[in-house]
């Protein structure tokens, strides 16, 4: 009776050992990315948050820039699933896609809000140059 409660006692440190998690290595950031810069073109999820506080839309701007950003996601996938294109082709109509997508954002800012987001985008283009 006491030789297996020893044995058990001994290879219980062991068999929670071997049960642990393996913890895989956190990949290094890129030089360019540290503090906060993105690269060119990106931004990222605090940033755009950051930019919407400032530019103080209103309950129906917001109304429609997340139907816009919806509409928008559902063209992006569709365009990642199919097949038939190339990598050449997806980038051209995900860049045609950004495109359309701008326009739509800024038909729903005002005058002011269109200054200071161009504002923005000037200032995150210097820092990520």
């Amino acid at each position: 009776m006491k030789t297996p409660g020893l044995i058990l006692i001994l290879l219980l440190p062991s068999l929670i050992s071997y049960s642990q998690i393996e913890r895989k290595p956190v990949p290094a950031i890129k030089a360019d990315t540290v503090a906060g810069n993105q690269p060119a073109g990106k931004m990222d999820k605090a940033g755009r948050k950051d930019l919407l506080k400032e530019l103080d839309l209103t309950r129906e701007q917001n109304l429609k820039l997340k139907e816009i950003r919806q509409a928008n996601k559902t063209k992006k996938e569709a365009i990642e699933s199919n097949g038939q294109l190339s990598e050449d082709e997806k980038k051209k109509q995900f860049r045609e896609l950004q495109k359309e997508q701008a326009k739509a954002i800024q038909a729903i800012l005002t005058d002011e809000q269109k200054e200071k987001f161009k504002a923005k985008r000037q200032e995150a283009m210097k820092e990520n140059n």
